[in-house]
Order: structure tokens, then sequence, then C-alpha cells
């Protein structure tokens, strides 16, 4: 496989000399076109500005080419993104099925892996035994050969394959590109500036992206039996089998990626579809998202007082806002000598606490077999653990949250609502069919919302954190609390409830020992300049996040505040 190796912005023709589909895909473009793309090396958020013609580095030999075409081209008003990979030509396809035949003739004798980084390492040494690297290949694998003259020249299979060591290059990355990773699909999952990709039917792939919003690929299905086949095997493979009887599911790709797949021409009448939202490899941490103007300091230092002080809260806003990111971001907040326990359809909660139990429901035909939300909630209740966290309240697993809430398990959950009333009208409504007087037992609720970046693009925000004070009898309400807001305008959080805090003075001050109970504005002031300082100091990877904290939660406030200034950062490149 090709090196990661990294080119200067601007130094397309290294990269083209390195390269040579990126050197072929430039010359039919600038044929094409008329024009030549500027080569921007690893994207951020700035490149959304002037004019678009940009190539950027995904990884590997992978590179994905940005375009906006001017008024008066074809395909105007529509921002194009094009993969770059390696193409085999027909004869090297001919080399890759024989190359795939022994692969798949050898793999019963081949040693047992644990990963998929495994299995790549063993199959480039499977390749390698099998290919013989020479300055030109054999004179009989000329384009156009039949597979079955290549097998004459080469003896009886067995002889290995002469190969230059471009092309050895480029069938590796194939072979593993097919059998391993993500066929077709590898080159918008390895770009971690998509969010969410929508194919359906036949038609090109489209995707969300962080900086230049909804683009158009060069990618899609070329017939409707290659995409059933695609999903078939992409569903099996975790987990969830599709089928013309079960045509709809939800699932989890290996990266962590959440998957809806709608199967059969019977339900969706364009042809099979699917949608991926994609999630970062690495987490996204709170300081991160601190210094991305998602939330402030000031916003962080409560959340986290809340987690400490075992308080239940519920991340909740509309579809594609951030939730679970939010959610595993503010995890390492918790103590980190509790117990967690997680129950999810999807995994998605990342947790890095030393005691932490992953349960996740099981889809069956089988009624006694099945696994269900409620199944889970009911088991981690009678493991006593400091929090349960819920991935995604959908339905009346809702009531059971509630139900762990009052004997006294925390819970953190998301939710889909955009605002306090619309949440707590969603949960005393069909299905979920919370009583209102439970809603004493939430303590507070972060919204966020989607919004439009200050630069161009997209960007996610806490719009607003609400604190549950307790259902009214009289009014037949649940009364609340603002204490924080977002300004569109100026793109900055306010703190609403200084003095005002029912939570922190009623609950936390007393928890955490405060004679008197408005010294947990100090504390909370403590903490604001602690984080700030983190983000400042650029300790922004999620490890060095959760490191830190543990040396709080493990010797005190004054070697945690000591850390902050002399922890070298991890390296985010």
């Amino acid at each position: 496989m090709a090196e990661d190796i990294e080119f200067q912005q601007g130094d397309l023709d290294g990269v083209m000399e390195r390269f040579d589909h990126v050197n072929q895909w430039v010359s039919d473009f600038e044929e094409k076109y008329g024009t030549r793309p500027f080569y921007y090396g690893k994207l951020d958020r700035a490149a959304n500005q002037g004019e678009l013609n940009l190539i950027y580095h995904l990884r590997g030999p992978l590179f994905a080419h940005i375009y906006r075409p001017a008024d008066e081209e074809e395909g105007a008003g529509t921002t194009l993104w094009f993969a770059i990979e390696p193409q085999l030509n027909e004869d090297e396809e001919n080399i890759k099925e024989i190359l795939v035949e022994r692969l798949l003739k050898e793999a019963p004798n081949a040693p047992s892996f644990g990963s998929d980084a495994e299995f790549e390492a063993m199959l480039e040494n499977m390749i390698a035994r099998h290919t013989t690297v020479t300055r030109s290949p054999n004179s009989s694998m000329n384009a156009g050969t039949p597979v079955n003259r290549i097998r004459q020249s080469i003896g009886l299979g067995e002889a290995p394959l002469q190969v230059t060591e471009k092309q050895l290059e480029r069938l590796t990355y194939t072979v593993i590109r097919d059998l391993v990773r993500s066929g077709p699909l590898e080159a918008l999952l390895s770009d971690e500036m998509l969010e969410d990709i929508h194919a359906v039917g036949l038609r090109y792939i489209s995707m969300d992206h962080k900086v230049f919003g909804m683009v158009t690929s060069n990618i899609r299905f070329r017939d409707r039996d290659m995409l059933e086949r695609y999903l078939r095997a992409m569903s099996e493979r975790i987990g969830r089998p599709v089928s013309d009887s079960k045509p709809i599911i939800d699932g989890a790709l290996l990266d962590g990626s959440r998957i809806n797949i709608v199967y059969s021409d019977d339900v969706s009448m364009l042809g099979s579809s699917f949608t991926i939202r994609k999630f970062a490899e690495e987490t996204i941490s709170i300081i991160q998202l601190i210094k991305w103007g998602t939330l402030n300091a000031e916003v962080a230092a409560y959340i986290w007082l809340g987690l400490e002080n075992g308080m239940s809260l519920l991340v909740s806003g509309e579809t594609a806002s951030g939730k679970t990111t939010t959610l595993n971001a503010i995890l390492p907040f918790i103590d980190h000598n509790v117990k967690i326990y997680s129950a999810e359809d999807t995994p998605e909660v990342k947790v890095r606490h030393r005691l932490w139990q992953r349960l996740v429901t099981r889809d069956s035909k089988n009624e006694d077999s099945r696994v269900e939300m409620f199944d889970l909630l009911k088991a981690a209740l009678r493991s006593r653990p400091r929090y349960i966290i819920i991935g995604e309240i959908r339905g009346a697993e809702g009531a059971t949250a509630f139900q762990a809430m009052q004997t006294g398990h925390p819970v953190i959950a998301t939710f889909h609502a955009s605002s306090i009333v619309k949440m707590i009208q969603r949960f005393t409504g069909d299905p979920i069919n919370v009583p209102m007087r439970f809603f004493d037992n939430l303590n507070f609720a972060i919204f966020q919302e989607v919004v439009e970046a200050p630069g161009g693009g997209i960007a996610r925000r806490i719009t607003g954190i609400d604190e549950v004070i307790g259902y009214n009898k009289e009014a037949d309400g649940v009364l609340t609390r603002g204490m924080f807001d977002w300004n569109p305008v100026r793109d900055k959080h306010y703190f609403r409830g200084m003095f005002q805090s029912h939570l922190m003075e009623n609950k936390m001050a007393a928890l955490m020992g405060f004679e008197n109970k408005r010294d947990i504005y100090d504390e909370m002031a403590r903490r604001t300049e602690a984080l700030q300082r983190m983000a400042d100091n650029d300790l922004v990877h999620y490890d060095d996040v959760f490191d830190i904290l543990d040396v709080y939660y493990q010797l005190g406030w004054e070697a945690f505040s000591e850390a902050i200034d002399v922890w070298t950062p991890i390296s985010n490149d």
C-alpha cells in the first residue's frame, strides 16, 4: 500500500510525479475544463474561499478534488466532489482476478488474524509471494489479453505474476479495498470532512461536506444487481442482514459510522438506497468543541460540575446536530473511579473509564432470542452503576430511563427535540408516555443545533441549557429555567444563571460540601479558567483531555492544575 507522504501546499507536480492516477486525473481534467487544480494538502475550514478548484489528500493513495463549475459550464450551481484513486486497466483487472483466485485458494491455510490491520498485512504478504516486481510486465500481458492467455503465459497458475512496482501498488490497493475495506465507497469513507453520504438507486452519490456543504460525487453504482449485492454484503458484515422480507435495517460500520439501508424496489421506488452518517475516527474532545465554538469553557465547566455530582441530563437536538459527538465529549467529566453502563441499539458511545460495561441490543426472528433496549436497561439497573448511558431514546425505553432516575441511577442520553417545551411534549406523549410528575428526576438538558458557520459551511452550536426545577402540581406542568443561551449574531454563549441556578445551589453545592451555597459559582469559575487554559495550550486530543482529568480524579486539583501547564500534547496531524 502507498505510504502517507505529505506534500507541500501547492506542490501538485510532486503529487503527480508520485501518483500516476493523480497525474492521469489532472491531465484529463485540464483537457476537459481548461483549468488546472490547486493542491491544498490536508483540508481545513479555511479552504472555502474564492473559486473552488482544489485537490486535497485523504490518506494513502487517495485524494479528493473539489470543483465548482463556472456559471457557463455544465453542472453550474453544483459543487462537485471527485474521488481520485488508483485505477486498473483491463490487463491489470485480469491479473487481479488471478491474484484473488490464488488468495482465496490459500486462505483456508493462512494464519488467523485478530483485526482488519492484521488481515491487510497478511494479504500484502500473500500478494508479494505471488508477484515478481520487474521493470516491465510480461510481454504477453498487454492490454486486452484474455485472462486465460495470461494464465498460459505464466504456467498453470502458480508461477509469480510479473508486474511493475507501480502495478503492484495499484493491485495491492484494489485487492485490499475490495476484500477488507469498503469497495467502491472507500474514498468516501476515507474523507473525514464528509458527514452524511446519501445514495439513492443508481444516481451519483451526494454528501454533506463540513466545509463545502452539499456536494455531488463522481461515484455511483452502474447497475442494480451490483448495488444490491454490495448492500447485502455490507449488511451481513455488520451483523444485520437485509433482504426482501426485511428491507430496512440500521447498523454501524466498523469505524463506528451509522448506516441505514432501504433495500428492495418495492420500498424504495428509485432503487435500493442507503445513508451513512460518518463519525470521526478519533473521538472529539470537549476542548476541541470549545476551540470550534460549539460551546465555551464556562458551559463546559457547568456540565463538568453536573456530571461529577451525578446529575441526569439529556443532549437534545435535531437530526445531525452533533448530539452523539457532544455526549462522547462530556463523558470524561464523570468520576473516573466509578462504574458506567451503556445501552444502545447501534454502538456509538465511547467510554475510557476503567469500569465500563457496554450493552447492545440484538435483533432476531426468534422472539426469545431478541434483546431489546428495555432488557438492557433492566440488566443495567441490577448492576448498580454510577451512570447509565443510553445512546438514543426513541420510544418506550424513555419511560424506563426515567424509572432508572427515580431509583437513584443518573442517566445520560440523546434525544430528538429542539427545545425544552418540545422535549417535554414528546416525552409525555405517545409512544414514550412518561408521566409529567417524573420530570423531577431529570436535572438538565443541553440543546444543540446545526448552524451556518461564520466562514461558510456548517457548524454545531449548543444553543441553550435548561435546568428542570420540578413538577408543579397546581399548574400540572414542569418548571424549568434557562442557564445558558447562544447569541447567533455575536456567536457567543452567555451564562444567565448567576445566583439563579436551582441545580447548582440546592444540589451540587451540598454534595460538594460548600457551607455557603453560592461558593459553587466560584468553583465553576475556577473550572472555566482551567478548561480555557487547556484550550489555550492546544490540549485538544481526546486522550490528552481524559488523562489530564484523570490526574484530577486521582491526585486532586493542584496536581491537575499543574499538569495543564506542563503536559505535552499528542500530535493531531
